[in-house]
């Protein structure tokens, strides 16, 4: 049985919060529970080294990580080896058998750290010298990897101006780190040393006692912040981010009760410091939707009234068009939540919900444990700082179909209210003129179909992840890219299949296929089959197999499967099905290849 507290501590989105000797005490015992009480999402297997002692960091990260719902086991190098293993990329180090490596490098190794008589030029040289190294090893380790950036010196060379000058050790490192950002590869993820500082500036990050004494230069309040940095960037990459944030109104995103205060009463504006702080808060939250984060809106308002301040207030950032789904009504938050759930098909597990009422918050946590439940009580001034620390999202390739995603789940939503009047399902998806497209892995196309390989969950066949560096890799299997877009927009990228034809067995196997939600309904994937059953005949194949892993997300695949004849009777394994036997629907589409 898990003890409350360790149970609160899982769910705790301010987990970094907690003093360090608490969280080391929660540590220990989360190591000696039996994690087969806890519904983990996913286990993963980590590499760790650095040019510090990390024995502190790995002593908390697997709590960190339990709390984003992931089971993780993690082996660390030798002390202060990552210098050496970089060098000797033969080292069984990197054979280890693992998801993710996660190295921590120190700019103490740096080895051309510049002398006020060095030129410019040598300097700039020397920067490029100091990257190749990680570059190269960057190009032969093609496994995940996470890499903190170089941290600032211990001491400067050029005083208050080390960091704007040549020949200062800081500027030095940050060039050193410039040329590692513009030459990062897809599945190289790093984490901003430098930012973390600027964010957490109320912590001393550096400890020379320590570092004397344990050969660990951060000090120990530092530790949850780059574990938490570090198990968010895990979760990103993996594709458990949240994809979607869920606003209350009154008191969040802007001052008062628009019931009671009405249109002029609420703060909101740069007449006052907290209407001020409540424009900066929708501006972020604005932002956060052109980045690709589902915006929703769920208040305990009549929705009319609600709606005024987004159509009649001058002041207001943010706009109706800007609202992917807008709920205000006087029913209980956890089940309008869950029909925004429904609206979108997005799991709730992709949401993240923002409330000023402890009340409220403490009522979603209850029913939808699966909600990152975030309480926004303080000035407003600290809402995008409380949001920032927990760092509940994952950007690194912004795509376009990231950019429109707010708009077309908004259009979604529009389609599924118009689907539920028509009363004929058939001719209503054929009037909405939809059309498919096939096309071939390219360079214009890897970011987005590497992204939704890592983020689906709904219709995923199994857990293989591909980087774009893999998938630009493959040989011998076949990548097809799937657009779609009918009268109502253009989806983009919906859907990506990996396959290949054994010609021995006569068989296509297929070894990953995922399709977004966006496009469930819509039965694409009925017309995907009949495209793979159509390849398998021109290969003279009379069987597809694949590897499936049932899980409680993929239950629309689960349902599709079953529909087309596979009889799904163990939870991960093979599966062979003679396409003579496949039931399949016919579809109104125009197909391009």
């Amino acid at each position: 049985m898990i003890e409350e507290e360790l149970k609160n501590a899982l769910s705790n989105p301010l987990l970094l919060n907690v003093d360090i000797l608490k969280l080391q005490h929660l540590s220990m015992k989360f190591s000696q529970i039996d994690k087969s009480e806890i519904n983990f999402k996913k286990k993963i297997n980590i590499s760790v080294s650095s040019d510090y002692t990390t024995n502190f960091l790995i002593e908390i990260l697997p709590l960190f990580l339990g709390n984003r719902n992931l089971d993780s086991k993690i082996y660390q190098s030798d002390y202060g080896s990552l210098t050496y293993l970089v060098r000797d990329l033969n080292n069984d180090f990197w054979k280890k058998i693992c998801d993710i490596f996660i190295l921590i490098p120190s700019s103490s190794k740096l080895m051309f750290l510049p002398e006020v008589t060095d030129s410019i030029d040598k300097i700039k040289d020397n920067a490029r010298k100091e990257a190749e190294i990680w570059l190269e090893m960057w190009n032969r380790i093609k496994k995940t990897i996470i890499q903190s950036t170089f941290d600032p010196p211990f001491y400067t060379n050029l005083g208050n101006v080390d960091g704007i000058q040549f020949g200062g050790y800081t500027h030095y490192i940050r060039l050193v780190n410039a040329i590692l950002i513009e030459n990062l590869p897809p599945h190289v993820n790093l984490i901003d040393i430098e930012s973390l500082i600027i964010k957490n500036k109320e912590i001393d990050w550096q400890d020379h006692r320590l570092y004397n004494l344990a050969k660990q230069p951060f000090s120990m309040n530092t530790i949850p912040v780059l574990a938490n940095s570090i198990s968010s960037s895990i979760a990103g990459v993996l594709g458990m981010a949240r994809k979607v944030i869920v606003v209350d109104l009154d008191n969040t995103i802007w001052g008062g009760i628009i019931g009671d205060d009405g249109l002029d009463g609420i703060k909101l504006g740069n007449d006052t410091p907290e209407g001020e702080a409540f424009i900066n808060f929708q501006n972020y939250l604005k932002k956060l939707s052109n980045k690709g984060i589902i915006l929703c809106v769920c208040s305990k308002n009549d929705h009319k009234i609600a709606q005024e301040p987004f159509t009649k207030h001058s002041d207001m950032t943010l706009k109706l068009d800007d609202i992917a789904v807008f709920i205000a009504n006087f029913n209980d938050k956890p089940s309008n939540i869950r029909k925004i759930s429904e609206t979108i098909n997005l799991g709730l597990d992709s949401f993240a919900f923002i409330d000023d009422s402890p009340v409220e918050c403490e009522l979603v946590k209850k029913e939808l444990p699966e909600v990152l439940v975030i309480n926004l009580t303080d000035d407003p001034s600290e809402f995008i700082k409380k949001i920032e620390l927990i760092s509940p999202f994952y950007f690194k390739n912004i795509t376009e179909e990231d950019i429109n995603r707010n708009i077309s789940y908004k259009k979604i939503s529009i389609i599924k209210n118009q689907r539920l009047e028509a009363t004929n399902l058939e001719e209503f998806l054929k009037e909405l003129k939809p059309e498919i497209f096939f096309e071939k892995l390219d360079k214009n196309n890897i970011e987005r179909s590497s992204q939704l390989i890592a983020k689906t969950n709904q219709f995923k066949f199994n857990s293989n992840l591909y980087s774009s560096t893999k998938l630009l890799e493959i040989k011998k299997q076949v990548v097809s890219i799937i657009r779609f877009k009918d009268k109502i927009q253009n989806y983009g990228i919906i859907s990506v299949l990996i396959y290949r034809i054994d010609n021995k067995l006569k068989t296509l196997n297929i070894e990953n296929w995922v399709m977004s939600c966006r496009v469930f309904s819509r039965q694409i994937e009925h017309y995907v089959v009949n495209h793979l059953v159509q390849k398998s005949i021109e290969n003279q194949c009379n069987m597809i197999s694949f590897k499936f892993e049932k899980t409680k997300k993929n239950l629309y695949l689960q349902t599709f499967l079953q529909e087309i004849g596979v009889k799904l009777n163990k939870n991960e394994g093979f599966y062979h099905i003679e396409i003579n036997n496949i039931t399949n629907k016919i579809k109104n589409y125009s197909s391009f290849y």
